[in-house]
């Protein structure tokens, strides 16, 4: 059996979860020791058959812009030996500029230091000795300088994927398919992630995900968070960061991990800028501009966005009622049109006090508004599929949404390399909502009006509110060890009206309908503290901490005066452990405890939410939290071109939150949710970069299977099934202006609970035409040429059978221009895991 199998099966071996009564600490640890054990007698000998005898000499120093004194954490450093023409060690910069190169052979090096926007330096002669195997080249300086093409195009290329050992990085601001597209049409050229027709994000086949704006998570809920990001520009994100298994330093919510969008925050010396248009033949405009300046203490970074879309959709339903006898067919044909328009703005500003002090102000708003028409017609069958009845009902109105984000920050670096506190506050508030009417009428089979419509308005709103504050510090204790505590409160509150009135034939005037009208509110307080050690011993990193949460939420129904109290305490330990075979080998393996709380309107508001009077919803205020163990083992591979990544994962969750769908004996269905036993997932992951010539791009694919036991709420919500998405994006340059780029995923059908789902595929185009010496691109997109950016599923229970097909019609042409001036925006790299422990 092959390592990756041995491991595969420990881990469906593996079945405990945290708090429960059967499970000691000790068991735990047992456990995980068992899983490395073997490891580390099955992989590490496969992979060091290759490696070479360790070295002992080591190379460091500190990068700085001359400006400002700023860390470069950007920096590429590679050391040559002697006359040698392949580079015997290269390494990136961390975040505060400091640089460690190890295991290196006794001799004279050559050490070069590149950054994107600076001239490069090159310091030669730099001597490793037995007598003194340590190197310190001091602090280098960079000055910023006009790069040329060349130069441009080498770095931007390596960098477009990141793989490190605690999560990979996806650089997607030079991506020709996003240009003039949204934040959504970006994760969609991310391996793992998915996005459905709902503009729901999920990452593995899980949309349990906590989605992070700049590192800060965000407090909209899954559907209000979809429309967010369908409205944000493209342009203004720089990468996006995926981080399946956080550590204790990192907030703990989220079954499938972090996704983090990064937008474009900093600017390089000097003043820098650059404007965007685009326009598509589905009604879609694009207008965006930003502005960087840096003079001395001082930074700021700006940008703006304009979007305007026409989004039409189709969809259909058709049902099977088994609980009538003789059965009944019901078939439903939807027409819904959107038209949305928004305006996004985003501020970042950095000012430093002194040299190792800075205040940084960040800033994110948007406001969005969209006009939207939803048609059904209704038609029942007999069981012949006979046309008996004909109803339709149209809804109209205009949804309002805005976003307020802001940050403040401080950091304060002391005199000891690595040591710093940084502390922060920040304040979300947001708002969602509309009024809109609805006209039902009665046809004639042959579908003509019978008698008069019934008519109702509908207002409701959505408002949620976030306070957060952290402190972070950090202090070396060694040269290769240090630890890391810190502090986060925060407070969460979402206030929820919902007010349906109908026309009263006989007064003429709109009555409330009690069975309709909502208002509750939802307060959450979150208290953690964490405390984490990370070290480096040898070609061993090693990470580990624990994060403890007390947890209290009131759940109030206005309306009835009902209220729900949960208040629980929770441990989330954490683990790394990479091993470095050599320069090109890596193994890892990482362990994580999450949690889901139930904090959406959706999920606990027990009042009835219309789709339409045949399919509605209901939540369920006694939900409890998910509990969430993860295990991943991950090996790279790094060339020079081509780098791979093999992560096998497990992840068991007790208590998971399923939906249910239920159907009453007048043919209405509802939706609802519970909590079942457990739900374990277990695969993996296998991403292939390639970097650095004309041909660039990822292949990725994931493989899992999925068991659940619902025994508790019903049988037939088990499931036992596998599943595999692929993912492919490449890009040709054919010169040094011109360059193609394809995206094609593919998704084959799968069971899900209580149901199925259909198969899903997705392509896109684009081509760029760089002008004036790459101030000016032109780029034009094929979006969905196959027309395939339709779902379909199919939910099975004894009393129906029900199909829902879904669609959206976006099979266009997008065409953009982006001009920019100045200086480039410059990459600003997160705090990786896997870096230096001595940063």
């Amino acid at each position: 059996m092959c390592a990756a199998s041995q491991l595969l099966a420990h881990c469906q071996g593996l079945r405990c979860t945290i708090g429960e009564p059967d499970l000691t600490l000790g068991e735990l640890l047992r456990a995980l020791v068992r899983l490395f054990a073997i490891t580390a007698f099955t992989v590490f000998p496969v992979l060091a058959q290759n490696s070479v005898p360790a070295r002992r000499g080591e190379i460091h120093g500190r990068v700085i812009n001359s400006a400002n004194k700023a860390s470069v954490g950007i920096a590429t450093i590679e050391v040559t030996l002697g006359n040698a023409t392949t580079p015997a060690g290269r390494v990136t910069a961390n975040s505060d500029g400091i640089f460690r190169l190890q295991n290196l052979a006794v001799g004279r090096y050559r050490v070069q230091v590149r950054a994107l926007g600076y001239r490069p330096v090159d310091i030669r002669n730099v001597d490793i000795s037995s007598s003194v195997p340590r190197a310190d080249v001091g602090t280098v300086t960079l000055t910023a300088t006009p790069v040329e093409l060349q130069t441009v195009e080498v770095i931007i290329h390596r960098q477009d994927v990141q793989l490190a050992p605690d999560r990979n990085t996806f650089v997607v601001r030079d991506m020709p398919t996003t240009r003039g597209g949204n934040a959504l049409d970006v994760l969609k050229n991310v391996p793992a992630v998915d996005v459905d027709i709902d503009n729901i994000v999920s990452l593995r086949g899980n949309s349990a995900v906590t989605v992070q704006i700049n590192g800060r998570p965000s407090p909209m809920k899954p559907a209000q968070l979809g429309n967010f990001l369908s409205q944000l520009p493209a342009d203004m994100v720089d990468k996006v960061e995926i981080i399946p298994n956080p550590s204790a330093r990192d907030d703990p919510t989220g079954v499938a991990g972090i996704i983090n969008i990064v937008l474009k925050q900093e600017s390089d010396a000097g003043t820098s800028g650059g404007l965007n248009l685009s326009g598509g033949t589905t009604g879609q405009v694009n207008v965006g501009g930003n502005l960087g300046y840096e003079n001395g203490p001082f930074t700021f970074y700006g940008s703006y966005g304009f979007l305007r879309d026409r989004r039409p959709r189709v969809e259909a339903l058709f049902r099977q009622n088994n609980y009538l006898s003789p059965l009944t067919y019901l078939d439903e044909s939807v027409d819904r049109l959107q038209k949305p328009l928004a305006h996004t703005l985003t501020a970042s500003t950095t000012y430093k006090l002194r040299e190792k002090d800075e205040l940084s102000l960040d800033v994110v708003y948007s406001t969005r508004n969209q006009d939207e028409s939803f048609g059904i017609t209704y038609r029942d069958l007999n069981s012949s599929r006979i046309l008996t009845g004909l109803s339709d009902r149209l809804t109209t109105g205009r949804g309002n949404e805005s976003n307020f984000e802001t940050a403040l920050g401080f950091k304060h670096a002391f005199a000891e390399k690595g040591h710093r506190l940084s502390a922060e506050g920040s304040i979300v508030r947001d708002q969602e909502g509309g009024s809109s009417s609805v006209r039902s009428r009665v046809l004639t089979l042959s579908g003509a009006p019978s008698g008069s419509a019934a008519l109702e308005n509908q207002d409701t709103w959505e408002h949620p509110h976030e306070n957060n504050i952290k402190v972070d510090y950090v202090r070396p204790l060694a040269p290769l060890v240090r630890i890391e505590t810190g502090y986060k409160g925060s407070l969460q509150q979402f206030h929820t009206t919902l007010d349906t009135r109908v026309l009263d034939p006989v007064s003429g005037q709109y009555l409330p309908d009690p069975t309709r009208i909502n208002d509750f509110l939802f307060d959450e307080t979150v208290n953690a503290g964490y405390a984490m050690m990370s070290a480096k011993q040898g070609n061993f990193q090693l990470q580990g901490g624990a994060r403890g949460e007390h947890a209290a939420s009131t759940f109030h129904l206005n309306t009835t005066g009902s209220t729900f109290n949960n208040s629980y305490n929770s441990i989330f330990p954490s683990a790394l452990v990479a091993y470095n075979v050599d320069d090109a080998h890596q193994v890892k393996l990482s362990y994580s405890t999450r949690i889901k709380r139930p904090d959406e309107p959706d999920l606990l508001d027990p009042t009835a939410h219309y789709a339409d009077p045949l399919n509605l919803s209901r939540g369920n205020p006694y939900l409890k939290p998910e509990y969430i163990q993860a295990l991943e083992l991950g090996l790279q591979r790094t060339g020079e071109r081509i780098t791979m990544q093999l992560t096998p994962f497990w992840r068991h969750t007790r208590d998971a939150v399923r939906s249910l769908r239920t159907i009453d004996a007048a043919g209405v269905a509802t939706r609802t949710y519970a909590n079942i036993s457990t739900a374990d997932a277990y695969g993996g992951d296998a991403t292939v970069a390639l970097s650095g010539g004309r041909l660039t791009g990822f292949l990725a694919t994931s493989i899992f299977h999925q068991v659940s036991n619902a025994a508790n709420v019903t049988p037939g919500l088990s499931i036992n099934t596998t599943g595999y998405r692929g993912r492919a994006n490449a890009t040709m340059r054919f010169s040094k202006t011109t360059d193609v780029q394809a995206l094609i995923s593919y998704q084959p059908a799968m069971t899900v609970e209580q149901g199925r789902n259909a198969a899903r595929s997705q392509f896109s185009f684009a081509g760029r035409k760089k002008l004036m010496d790459d101030q000016l691109s032109v780029t034009l997109r094929v979006i969905d040429p196959f027309s395939t950016a339709s779902e379909s599923s199919t939910t099975i229970d004894p009393r129906f059978v029900q199909t829902s097909d879904r669609m959206r019609k976006i099979r266009g042409l997008v065409l953009g221009l982006s001009y920019t001036f100045g200086k480039p925006v410059k990459d600003k790299d997160g705090d990786l895991v896997g870096a230096d422990p001595g940063r």
